[in-house]
């Protein structure tokens, strides 16, 4: 077994935050007693029928506990169908004309990686735990946390563990399922063996949603908050650290903020720059956003310059975050 862990506080400073690392162990032997004492259980794996830019394939795993022949094969999509029993042959032999291959031999001793990351401290807002079981494409077959802000969050995650149970609640398709509660602006939103990453109007309601958790939203209506533009807009230069400078447009406004009644709330600066302003090592860049600028300086008519100050230090912070050192100019 091999352990290795990551200390993420290094890329993402934050005061509240005292611990932030992820940990990996790998190599760890399956618990695989019935495979061991009854030998596998072997059944055509694959995804298919083929559809534009994606063929059918099929190989070979073990119904039980998912490990696959070494190498796991590409059958037939015409003769095999996705769940048939596997009977042989096995060897590794490759018939050209057809373009397969028959399984190899079952791996000696397979194994699985166990992870997670332990954030001690500040980390995303709002209490949740939920449970997820992957799909037959899932670098993760299962995953849980459990996030109590500001006090800690806890994620785990399994890689080729847990397969017996992806296959006999989620064996088809490519979408993973999710069971949990979270608790977060102002609302309680649950899960119940949702997809994780696609939502459908045809989806039961109980599947999915949320109820507000705050009473006055309910007596007096929900917060809105409202820009109304003040004055054209107005150039500035943004002047990094790094060295390079950048023209942005600048346009001021005024912010309200209520329920029924809308009261003064903030002065903010709306900006954007074409191109952007690069923040990260490898590519990508901010086109625009909105910074904070105080009631004096929109009374002395220095906003510009106090929006464009906020813009640097805004995009430092995320330079520093990602982790961006120097900018290479033609």
């Amino acid at each position: 077994m091999h352990f290795f862990s990551v200390d993420y506080s290094r890329d993402r400073p934050d005061r509240w935050t005292f611990v932030n690392r992820g940990f990996w162990l790998s190599d760890i032997p399956r618990p695989l007693l019935l495979c061991r004492l009854l030998g596998h259980k072997p059944i055509v794996d694959g995804f298919g029928p083929d559809r534009p830019g994606l063929r059918a394939a099929r190989w070979v795993c073990c119904d039980r506990c998912g490990v696959r022949p070494n190498p796991q094969g590409s059958l037939d999509p015409d003769t095999f169908q996705v769940g048939d029993r596997y009977a042989g042959p096995y060897g590794d032999s490759a018939d050209p004309a057809h373009g397969t291959r028959t399984p190899g031999a079952w791996p000696k001793l397979p194994a699985f990686t166990f992870g997670g990351q332990l954030i001690l401290g500040r980390s995303f807002p709002g209490w949740s735990a939920e449970f997820k079981v992957g799909n037959a494409g899932s670098e993760h077959t299962l995953e849980a946390h459990l996030k109590l802000w500001p006090l800690f969050a806890l994620y785990l995650h399994t890689e080729r563990l847990g397969t017996w149970l992806q296959r006999r609640l989620n064996p088809t398709g490519y979408n993973s399922r999710v069971t949990g509660l979270d608790i977060s602006f102002g609302r309680l939103w649950w899960k119940l063996w949702a997809k994780r990453d696609d939502t459908s109007r045809s989806d039961p309601w109980w599947q999915h949603g949320s109820i507000p958790l705050d009473p006055r939203n309910k007596l007096l209506g929900r917060r809105h908050y409202e820009y109304e533009n003040v004055g054209d807009p107005v150039t500035a230069t943004v002047r990094m650290p790094h060295g390079d400078d950048h023209t942005v447009t600048l346009q001021l406004q005024r912010c309200t903020a209520g329920r029924r009644r809308r009261r003064f709330h903030s002065w903010t600066a709306d900006w954007d720059c074409r191109p952007g302003i690069p923040t990260k090592p490898h590519g990508g860049e901010v086109l625009g956003s909105g910074v904070d600028v105080t009631a004096s300086a929109v009374e002395e008519g220095t906003w510009p310059a106090e929006a464009a100050a906020n813009i640097a230090a805004q995009l430092t912070r995320d330079r520093t975050r990602y982790g961006l050192r120097e900018i290479t100019t033609a």
